[in-house]
Parts: structure tokens; sequence; C-alpha cells
């Protein structure tokens, strides 16, 4: 019978076994494994004496039930339910199939639920054990004759003993036993000692976030000194976490130390030296160390655990100085040791040196991880009331998966009715619950006056809105806001995606209650105003306030609200004013505070006018609304970085930038009205970003261009804009230049100081004829598109310099160039071998004059011509072309380029596709009439197959959606559509042919657990034709494999043949190079009757058109 003390320590471990509900209760102190001749009567004996008068609760099982093969259910119970397992490693231990079995399940135990495992080598040396050597290594050759060298249990064995071989404790081999004896109970009372600490038994999700932290952990080395951040919002779960992970490694450690709430508990400096007297205290029990300052602290650690494999886990850190304190260099703690540190700030960890790696972020929980815990609280016990599922996914949308929220609410909620869940929901969504709050509320207690004015911004009026335009409007009001945002997503407050940021609904709330705490009663001595009645309230009042800086007003519809000319002038502190949905049809000017820094006023009714003195706006914002030009005081507007006119139909000319020298940003877009664009736009020093999208009467822009930063400009569908600019000097920063839609003759010789260009989009220019030699200068484009600009029947050709050494290669970096709907009657510019270097896609499909393609440039990969009409040859070397698309190109048929001419190529790309006029099909591929291939390849044969070639002929007569399908099957299970070939638009009497090679990978994927105990798998091809109109006449497919090896077999059993002339080996041991040449072999050298696959085919029906 257990001591009082044994019960205690069994009540105290059932805490740990309760952080996972799965998880069973500890019932023994210790299990001992053994081997019964070797020790029972003498060592063991007296092992289990002293445990027992230890007051150890000791497992050791009796003689009788070693019988058999197989270990007996009530030992794995005792082994699950101990807290240490202690193996007596004898001469004869490894003899036993029993004791090999029992150590098995004792490390599956120490791996799967933190049993710890102390070995005591018995006249045995640990590496007998290790590597089954001496009378181990005897032990396992017979049991590989008996099981089998390679049997799975032999193998299971095998690895224990290594595993356990490997790890700390008592080596014994002549001497005093009763000393052994005497330090294995002190070490296991030791262990037993130092208790697990308590975690809520309501968890969920733990498991699988326990595990990936232990693999950050990386236990298996010992050999280093690691730290890992846990970082995290307030209330998501971060402590838990580290308290579920200390339970279950703590004991494989030396020592073992939380140190709970360190940012609670190091107010001041003063504090720092309490807790390391804690830590020393927990790392080295019974030792007290007296410590007089932090430094002599700091000194003390490293001295005395420099040596010692230590675990240590300092919880809601939030200042370096702590870490500094507690932990500041890794070489303080002996090998193999392990520090945790949970914050809320990311920058905490990495500026302490922690590598990204090692920081796991906490994050909030799935969805159905997020009802699972709120049913733990809510409905405990056997309730008999019912709240209607709506309501618990109110809860749930309000919580966010935050755990903390879960827990609290669902407590709060539990036993009561639905009209209390209502009102519940109803009272959190205006004040937020102020226990989840003061949680949340830490992280904002901890920034810096900067900070915290961005976060009750963004958490006001920006949650959601782009980063680009928060940092845009933020800026204005003189706050650093990028190292801002930065800090905040550091401190979990806010998430920063590539676009957007965004924010936990909770963190919103807490921030808007901030607010509102300002003035509970009274809105106009609120700091900042987002509700309708709340600025209605203000506005109303007609009182001064210093309070109010900011108003954003979103409106869900757009509503007329009164707003009197001098609403704003007494808010003397108005920084921000954004209105949006909201007009006002008060006539007049708006009278504006001169500290404004950004307005925002989309339909604005009014004019603008400020105060005498000097203006501060940095943003305006006049987008679709009725003004005719800039503002009275715009001469006084020289901070003005952004200006958004656009849409506004009234407008004829842009006003005079000479006045705003700071402008950065010019929207003018869809104002349809807009006639002339003022001069001083062409030589503005700083203005970057020029947008007249879509002004279909503008036919003025300044004839030169001087705009040094321009790193923007949109002319697109500027239908009446003839003439493009000069450019005298090199602008090195516009990289995008469309023009598209404009009626454009020519681009100027000058282009080519737009050195930085890469992008140019000219297509639908109708009236465009003329291009510059010099646009071969533009050494930074990269894409080019000319489509539809039906007047350019010549492209231009490149002119030799020889004045500009460096200018040998035109088009150096040009990847697409689209010249589809052209009237090009030649390509000859696509023959100078200095030209188009990396060119990848070439199209001038629709150029009907296009009589010949004579060559094209070494790297094409993609050459589209449909529907060149005109066109009757194409290189010889168009096998370089990964992808060309050559249908209703009837003249390359009649002059006799037939797809076996075009395709008896030496190569081939892996992946090609070939679309062509004509309607012969390779002679290289075996017809098939059903479309359908299956095959049966065992692993090593499926290694072998390098590609899979299709080939479909087909007529479209008339019109209607359709493509072509390549579905894949594995053991008849569906794998994927490997590809779609639309042909809707092929409508035509003539024949086309589609030509296609897939790679195993793409057709059935990695298939390393798809062959079964026989080692085979199905494989199956079909090719579908969906949709209407399509008449297929022709399939065929070719398998191309790898040279074989000889020991494969041709025939299967089942005396099902594969047809030799579907398969070619690839003889030539350099596949990559000689593959495409083995593929358009002829079929019948495909193989010889020798050939070593192993492959039944069946071809059925499975086509439709």
């Amino acid at each position: 019978m257990a001591s009082s003390s044994s019960k205690e320590r069994k009540r105290s471990y059932d805490v740990m076994a309760s952080s996972s509900s799965k998880k069973s209760k500890r019932s023994y102190d210790v299990f001992l494994s053994f081997r019964g001749p070797d020790v029972r009567k003498n060592f063991l004996d007296h092992l289990y004496v002293a445990l027992d008068q230890a007051g150890i609760f000791t497992y050791i099982d009796s003689e009788e039930l070693r019988k058999g093969e197989q270990i007996s259910p009530a030992l794995m119970k005792a082994i699950k339910e101990s807290q240490i397992a202690t193996v007596v490693f004898s001469e004869d231990y490894a003899s036993s199939s029993w004791c090999l079995e029992e150590l098995t399940k004792i490390m599956e135990c120490r791996e799967q639920k933190g049993l710890k495992v102390f070995p005591v080598f018995y006249k045995v040396e640990p590496r007998e054990v290790r590597w089954q050597r001496q009378s181990y290594g005897e032990a396992m050759a017979k049991h590989e004759v008996k099981f089998g060298k390679d049997s799975e249990k032999v193998n299971r064995w095998k690895k224990a003993l290594c595993d356990a071989g490997n790890l700390s404790g008592e080596h014994f081999t002549d001497g005093y036993e009763a000393g052994l004896i005497q330090r294995v109970v002190q070490e296991i009372s030791t262990q037993l000692s130092r208790t697990p600490l308590y975690v809520d038994k309501d968890l969920v999700g733990i498991d699988f976030r326990v595990q990936k932290l232990k693999t950050i952990l990386n236990l298996q080395s010992e050999d280093d000194v690691l730290m890992v951040g846990l970082w995290g919002q307030g209330g998501v779960g971060k402590t838990t976490l580290a308290k579920a992970i200390h339970n279950a490694i703590f004991r494989d450690f030396q020592g073992a130390s939380f140190l709970e709430r360190v940012r609670e508990n190091s107010i001041n400096s003063n504090d720092l030296v309490p807790l390391q007297k804690k830590l020393l205290s927990q790392l080295l029990p019974g030792k007290e160390l007296p410590i007089y300052n932090v430094g002599g602290g700091s000194q003390l650690i490293k001295q005395r655990l420099c040596n010692k494999k230590v675990l240590i886990i300092l919880d809601d850190v939030d200042n370096a100085c702590q870490l500094n304190a507690l932990a500041k260099e890794r070489e303080w703690f002996g090998e193999g040791s392990r520090i945790i540190i949970t914050t809320r700030n990311k920058h905490l960890l990495t500026s302490h040196g922690i590598n990204p790696n090692h920081i796991y972020e906490v994050k909030a929980l799935k969805e159905g991880e997020a009802l699972e815990l709120l049913r733990k609280h809510a409905f405990r016990g056997n309730q008999e009331i019912e709240i209607s599922s709506n309501l618990v996914h109110q809860v749930l949308h309000y919580a966010r998966g935050l755990p903390l929220a879960l827990q609290v609410l669902g407590a709060f909620l539990c036993g009561r009715g639905e009209d209390e869940w209502e009102s519940t929901l109803q009272k959190l969504s205006e004040t937020p619950d102020q226990e989840i709050n003061d949680v949340l509320k830490v992280s904002y207690d901890g920034l810096e006056p900067y900070a915290k004015e961005i976060f009750l911004h963004i958490a006001c009026f920006f949650k959601g809105r782009s980063t680009e335009y928060i940092k845009k409007v933020l800026d204005s009001c003189d706050f650093h806001t990028t190292i801002g945002i930065k800090i905040l997503i550091e401190r979990c407050l806010i998430t920063g995606g590539i676009w957007t940021i965004q924010m936990h609904d909770l963190i919103q709330l807490m921030g808007m209650n901030i607010v509102k705490d300002e003035d509970r009663d009274d809105p106009i001595n609120r700091s900042r105003l987002w509700l309708r009645d709340d600025v209605l309230d203000v506005l109303s009042e007609d009182k001064e306030t210093k309070a109010v800086k900011a108003i954003v007003l979103q409106l869900p519809e757009p509503e007329d609200m009164h707003i009197g000319p001098n609403a704003f002038t007494k808010m003397k502190n108005l920084k921000l004013l954004i209105l949006l949905n909201v007009d006002n049809s008060i006539q007049g000017p708006i009278h504006l505070p001169n500290g404004l820094r950004w307005f925002e006023w989309p339909n604005c009714g009014s004019t603008l006018e400020f105060s005498h003195g000097p203006k501060k706006l940095v943003g305006l914002d006049m987008r679709n609304s009725k003004i005719k030009g800039a503002p009275r005081h715009f001469k006084d507007l020289q901070n003005l970085k952004f200006i958004n006119f656009s849409s506004c139909q009234s407008l004829v000319c842009t006003p005079n930038l000479d006045v705003t020298p700071n402008l950065k940003e010019l929207h003018l877009s869809w104002c349809k009205n807009l006639e002339r664009v003022h001069e001083s736009v062409a030589y503005h020093g700083n203005l970057q970003f020029l947008n007249l999208y879509s002004c279909s009467k503008l036919h003025h822009f300044p004839n030169v261009l001087r705009t040094k930063n321009l790193l923007f400009l949109d002319l697109d569908c500027c239908s009446k804009l003839q003439r493009f600019p000069d450019i005298p000097d090199k602008i090195e920063g516009l990289r995008e230049l469309s023009l598209t839609k404009t009626s454009i003759e020519e681009l100027p010789a000058s282009i080519e100081n737009l050195v930085s260009l890469q992008n140019i989009d000219l297509s639908y220019c109708k009236k465009l004829a003329i291009l510059p030699p010099s646009i071969y200068k533009l050494e930074n484009l990269r894409d080019l598109n000319l489509s539809n600009c039906s007047k350019l029947m010549k492209f231009p050709k490149k002119e030799e310099d020889s004045s500009d050494p460096h200018a040998k290669t035109g088009f150096p970096q040009l990847l697409y160039l689209t010249l589809n709907e052209c009237n090009l009657s030649e390509v000859e510019f696509l023959e100078n071998p200095s030209c188009f270097p990396h060119l990848n896609w070439l199209d001038v499909s629709g150029c009907h004059q296009l009589k010949e393609i004579l060559k094209i440039p070494r790297k094409l990969h993609y050459l589209i011509a449909y529907d060149c009409k005109s066109l009757s040859k194409i290189p010889s070397d168009i096998h370089h072309v990964q992808n060309a698309y050559l249908p209703l190109c009837p003249k390359l048929v009649n002059n006799g380029s037939a797809v076996n001419d075009l395709v008896n190529l030496e190569h081939f790309y892996p992946r090609g596709h070939f679309l062509l006029s004509g309607g012969e099909m390779p002679w290289c591929l075996l017809p098939n009439k059903e479309g359908y291939l299956s095959f049966t390849a065992s692993k090593d044969l499926y290694k072998k197959i390098v590609a899979l070639v299709v080939s479909v002929v087909f007529r479209k007569e008339r019109t209607g959606d359709g493509q072509f399908a390549l579905e894949s099957f594995v053991n008849g299970k569906h794998m994927m559509v490997s590809d779609y070939r639309d042909y809707d638009y092929l409508v035509s009497c003539l024949d086309h042919v589609w030509l296609d090679r897939r790679e195993p990978c793409d057709l059935w994927g990695g298939l390393e657990d798809a062959f079964g105990a026989n080692d085979r798998s199905q494989f199956q091809v079909m090719i579908t034709a969906e949709g209407t109109g399509a008449i297929v006449t022709k399939c065929g497919f070719r398998l191309i494999c790898k040279p074989l090896e000889e020991d494969l077999e041709i025939l299967l059993k089942d005396d099902q043949l594969l047809d030799p002339a579907l398969v070619y080996e690839i003889r030539n041991e350099d596949c990559q190079t000689s593959l495409e040449e083995a593929y358009f072999a002829k079929p019948g050298l495909a193989m010889q009757d020798t050939s070593t696959v192993e492959v039944s085919l069946s071809l059925s029906l499975s086509l439709s058109a």
C-alpha cells in the first residue's frame, strides 16, 4: 500500500496528466524493467526494498507473469501509469523477447507521454546496449534467426536498445552494490520531487502545438544550447503552451525552472534580484545563494549553471533588461540546455539573437478548436438548456479563436438561457469584457506615445485598409508610421499582410474602448470620432474643442447630412477629416482649420477655404466632386503631397503645380472633360505618380517631359491624345508606361531616355505607325505590348551604333513581345543575333499579312501564331520552342508543312505543347482510337518512366464552348485533370493536331506510398473532349522510359502482353540529351522482346465528342 506521501505525489502528477483529456492517470512512481534470472534475487530485491523504504511506490512484476511472447495488458497499463521507468540492463537482458517488448513499450511512452526513463547498466557497458555488442549482439543474432533478419519486430527492439543506451543513467561494473542502490534511490527521489505545473484539463489543440514546439527545440541534440521564443498576442495561450511543454520534457533535464509573469514581477530593476534568486533555487534545490545586486546575480547564474543541463522558461518577458539579468548568453548554461521565452514583442526575441526559425508564433484557435473549447466551458455537465447555433456562432465570431475570450465568455454564459446570451452579446458589442480587455491592454500600455496614436487610429478608423494608404494618411500627421506599424506587428496588436493591415476584433474593441474612456458622456471631449451619432452630436453643438484630433465617418450608404460652413473651424487640433458616403446640400464654401493634415470627402458639394496663416494640409482627396479648379488657397498649400481629383467632371485643366513643390501624387483618372495638362507637370521636381486614365477629351500634354522623379505615368484610354512628349534628359525612376487606346502616331526617338522602363503598353493604339530604332536601347524593358496596333506595318530593326560600345545587344532583358493583330508583313527584326537574347514569349496572332517566320530567338518558349492566314513558312529550329500554337494557318498545310516535318526534332521540351494545323498525327505515336490508356507498373518501372506523349487530331465545325482535358487515375482513384486546351475559337474546316507531353509527376504525382504489398499499381490516362462542336478523328500515345534493367519481366503471369510499339526505351545513358531523339524514333524500333518492362495494357473507348 502506498504511503500518504506517495499518494500526494500521485495527485500532483495527475495535474500534468490533465493537460490532455486523453492521458491516463499515474498510478506508480517507478516501474522496474529487468531480466529476472540475472538480478531478481540480489540487486533487484535490495533496490526494491530501498525504494519502498523511501516511500516510493514501485511496480515490480512476478516471474509467473513473464510467460509467452507478448507482455500482458496489466504490464502495459503499469508502464503507462508510472512516472519513471528504471531499466536494469544486465548481461542476459536482450535474450528475453519479453524484456525487449517491455523496453520498446517504455521507449514509446517516453516519446509519446513524457515517461522519464532512467537506465542502470548493471555489469554491462552502455555501448554494448547501444550498438548490440557482446552478449547483446549474440542475443539479437538469435532473434534474427528466429524472426527474420529484416523483421519489423527485431528492428523495433534494436532501435529501443539504441535509444535507451544513449540515455544517461548509472553504470556499475564492480564494487559495493549498496552505493549503487543509494545513488539510484537518490536520483529517483530527486526526479519525483520535481512536480509538473498545473495545466487546465479543458485545453484544446495543445498536443499538436507541443509536438511542433518539440521539433523546434530539437531535444535530440545534446551538444548545443538553444533559445526559443513563444510569440503571440495576449490571451492566445503562450503561458499555457509553455507549461504544457515544460510538463512534457522537464524530466529530461538536470533542473527545470519556470518563472511566471516576469513582466509583473519586475516593475523596476530592483525586482530582478528576487527573480534571479528564484531561478537558482529552482535549479539548485537546497542551496540558498546570496545575491546583492543584478550584476552579481547574473555572474552567479553563469558560474553555477554553465555545466548543468537545464530547462528554463521565462514567461511574459517585455524588456531586454529581464533577459540580460536571467539568460543573457547561451554560454551561461550547460550543453543540451533549452531556454524558452514567452513574449508579445517579437523584436525582443530577434534583438536577443534568437534565430527567426526558433520563434514559434502562437496563433488563435481554428474554428473547430474554438467551438470545442467553448463547449467545454459553456456547456459543462448535463445541462438541459438549449442554445441556438446562431448564438453560439456569434460568440465564436466575437472571440475569433482567442482562448482567453472563449474561456471567460464560456464560463460566464454557462447555465444561462438564450435571452441572457443575446443580452451579453449586445453588451459586448458596445463595451468589451473587463477581464479580457485588461489582458489585451497590456500590450498597448507598453507602447511609446507615438505608437499608441498609430494604434488608436488603426483601431478606430483603418482596420482592413491598405498598408500604403494608412502610411500616407498617418505620415501626414507626422507619425513615424513605418517603424510604428512594425512595432505594432511585433507586439501582436496588428497583423500586416502584403496589402492590408488587420487586427483581432477584440483588440480593435479594446482600442475603441480606450478612446471612449476619454469621456463616456460627451464625445466632444474624445480624440477620435467614428460613429455617426457622435459625429452629428459634436457638429451640432457648435462648441470649441481641442480634444478632437480626427473624424473618420464611413456610412454604409450615401446619406445627406447637414454640415454647416463653420462646423470644423472650432476644432483647433483637427488633423484628419474623412467623410465617406456623406452628401452635403449646403451651398457655399466649407471652412477648415489650418492645422488639418488630411482632407478626404468624395462627392463634396462645396469648395474649401482656410483661415489666414500657414496651412499644413498634406492630402487632398475630393474625387467625384463638382470642383472646377484648385481650392481658393491652393497657392498656400505648399505641404501638399497627394491630390486626388479623379472623376471630377467639371475639371477642364489641371492646376498649376508650381505652388505645390512637395507634391508626389496627382490622380485625375476618369475626368471626362479634362482637356489640358498644365505645363508645370513637365518639370515638377518631386512628382512621382501621374494618373490620367480615361480622360477621354485630353488633347494637350506638355511637349517635353522633364519630371525626373516620375515613377508611374498612366495615359490609358486618353483617346484624343495624339503626341507623346519628348524626353530630353534621362528619367531613371519611371518603370511603367501605359498608353493603351490613345491616338498616338509615333514614339519619339528620345524614348531611350526612360532608362528604367520595364513595361510599355501600347495596345489598341490604332494610329501608331512608327517605332523608333532607339527603342532597342531600353536595357531594362521586359514587356512590350503592341497588340491591335493595326497601322503598325513594320517593327524597326536595330541600328548599329559604333559610338556606343555598350549598345551591342538590343532588348537585353525583353521577355514578352506581343504583336497580335498588327499589320506586319515580315519579322526580319528577329533575325539579328545580337537582339532578344532572353525573349520568352512572342505573339504574332492575327497578323494576316505575315508570310514567313525564318528565325526565332534561341530561348523562346512560347510562339503563338493563331490565324496567320498568309503564313506559309516557319523556321527549321522551331524545335527549340517549348510551346508552339499555330492553328488556323491554312497555308502552312497547303505548303506541305505537315506535323511530322515540324515535330520530327532532336529535342522536345519537358511539359511541351504543340497545336498545329493539319490532319496528320505524328507517325512516331501509336494510334489509339479510344483515347484511353491503362497499364500496370511496379515501383521500379514507374521511376523509369520519363514522359507520356499524347496527340489528338480534331476539327471544329460549329461554334460552342469546348476544351480537351487530360485526366489521370491511379488504382481507379481520380488524381487530377492535368491540362485543359481550349479550342472554342478554332471554328474552321481545317483539321488540327494537339500534341502534349506530360511527365509522370504531372499526371500521377509522387507515388511512393501508392505501391502495395505486391509492388504494383494500375495507371490510367483518359482524353476527354468537353463541350460541343468538336469531331475527334485520331488519338495516339507513347511512353518514354529510361534504360531498363534486365531482370524486369515484359510479360505478366496473366498472359496480358505488352505491345512493344507503345514503349520506347532510351538506351543512351544521358537521358536528358537523347530523350527527344528517342521519343521520335520509329515505333517499330521501340523495344526488343528482351526488354525489361512489366506492363499490362488495355485500351477501351472513353472519348466523347
